[in-house]
């Protein structure tokens, strides 16, 4: 799912582009989709709670966690296809 949403995103930047073609693309735009989409959630849960925290910070946390997502999902499908070729 998150495949073909990068997809249709780079797809408007990129003609003809397949994730299959640019993996490291594919890689840095699902990370930063995540981080995002983490962010967007702990802003809001943040509001809703009443907490104080700093956007900095907490944009910076989810970047990095939406890297390190993006990295496993990575790590996982690398791993599958390895697998499948055997």
């Amino acid at each position: 799912m998150l495949t073909m949403l990068v997809e249709v995103i780079m797809g408007v930047f990129i003609a003809n582009f397949k994730a299959s073609e640019h993996p490291i693309i594919s890689i840095i735009v699902r990370g930063l989709l995540v981080a995002v989409i983490g962010f967007f959630i702990a802003l809001f849960s943040s509001i809703l709670e009443g907490w104080d925290f700093s956007i900095g910070f907490a944009l910076i946390f989810s970047l990095i966690i939406g890297l390190a997502v993006s990295i496993f999902l990575f790590a996982v499908e690398a791993f599958f296809n390895y697998i499948d070729k055997k």
